[in-house]
């Protein structure tokens, strides 16, 4: 028999879960045995809603029922309505999409990164793997303390890995949860790659700085820096629920907008540098320095400006000098 129509039982993911072809209209819908799509749904009546084909097309047509029926987000307590392509439907608890004989299907969708390219994934995997353990050897390595001994060196050493094995095992619990597969290894390549674009910008951004005598190239590696963490809270978000990305990329920049400006804001009224540090953190090798050095009377020379704006700074509450100075008082 031909098929007019297909009725699809959607998941809470809003994947099809049960499909129910269409020979003949109308079509009785509820959770009676008499029915011809029964719902297994307490939140649904007897015979709770009937789909017809008229002139004009496929009509929903609500019975009285406690719940109604919503035709995407209208409400259909009684009478009918018109079935567009692709609509929605909710009776109860339970939601169902109706799809019509010669109705244009949206075009294939390419799968997400995360579910293709497998020998890719471990070539990647492997390359950021390597470079974290050689970056977290060497900042172990520069930040160690003399007399330290190598097995709290190592207990440093390995307390990473072991943090990103948990924090990617609780992303893919999400991913199991919502996607129905525990997607362990995206995750980790999300974990591995953004950390370490943010630690590599923020170093090589103060070595610029610094050959360049360029401190505002620091401060744009912290900003870039920050970008690259939002971009790891979205990425994770994104391969737990990745129909909802856009959106979440949406609230994600409000978030660092939002609470980029608020510190900003804090840091103008307590008269803080607005990003970064007041001075250079940064003191490479002599010979990585690009520019030419300032001679300490220009040096001088550039802050005299500043005399001013220090003077009034060195001024007690009151507005007198600090005591000792300014004063013949021994």
């Amino acid at each position: 028999m031909e098929t007019l129509a297909l009725i699809e039982l959607l998941d809470r993911d809003g994947l099809p879960q049960q499909s129910i072809r269409v020979t003949q209209w109308p079509v009785r819908i509820g959770r009676g045995i008499d029915c011809d799509v029964v719902l297994d749904d307490p939140h649904v009546a007897a015979h709770h809603a009937t789909l017809v084909a008229r002139a004009d097309g496929v009509h929903v047509e609500a019975a009285p029922s406690l719940n109604g029926v919503h035709l995407g987000r209208a409400r259909i307590a009684s009478g009918s309505a018109a079935l567009l392509p692709g609509a929605l439907l909710r009776m109860g608890a339970t939601r169902l999409r109706v799809r019509l004989a010669g109705e244009v299907l949206p075009p294939e969708q390419a799968l997400p990164e995360e579910h293709v390219g497998a020998n890719r994934r471990v070539v990647r995997l492997g390359a950021l793997a390597v470079v974290a353990a050689v970056w977290a050897g060497f900042s172990q390595w520069v930040w160690s303390v003399p007399g330290q001994s190598g097995s709290e060196a190592m207990v440093v050493y390995l307390g990473a890995p072991i943090a990103l094995a948990v924090w990617c095992s609780l992303w893919a619990l999400g991913s199991k949860l919502f996607q129905h597969q525990f997607a362990f290894w995206p995750h980790l390549e999300a974990a591995l790659f953004w950390p370490l674009l943010a630690m590599v910008v923020a170093a090589f951004g103060g070595q610029l700085a610094f050959a360049l005598s360029a401190p505002w190239v620091a401060k744009t590696g912290h900003v870039l820096a920050l970008i690259a963490l939002a971009m790891l809270l979205w990425r994770h978000l994104a391969i737990v629920l990745p129909q909802r990305r856009r959106a979440f990329a949406i609230v994600i920049a409000a978030m660092v907008v939002v609470g980029g400006g608020l510190d900003l804001a804090e840091k103008v009224r307590h008269q803080q540098p607005l990003v970064g540090d007041l001075y250079l953190g940064t003191i490479s090798l002599p010979g990585l320095r690009l520019v030419k050095p300032v001679s300490a009377d220009a040096f001088v020379q550039s802050a005299a400006p500043l005399e001013k704006a220090l003077t009034g700074w060195a001024k007690a509450p009151g507005g007198d000098e600090l005591p000792g100075e300014g004063s013949d008082e021994d």
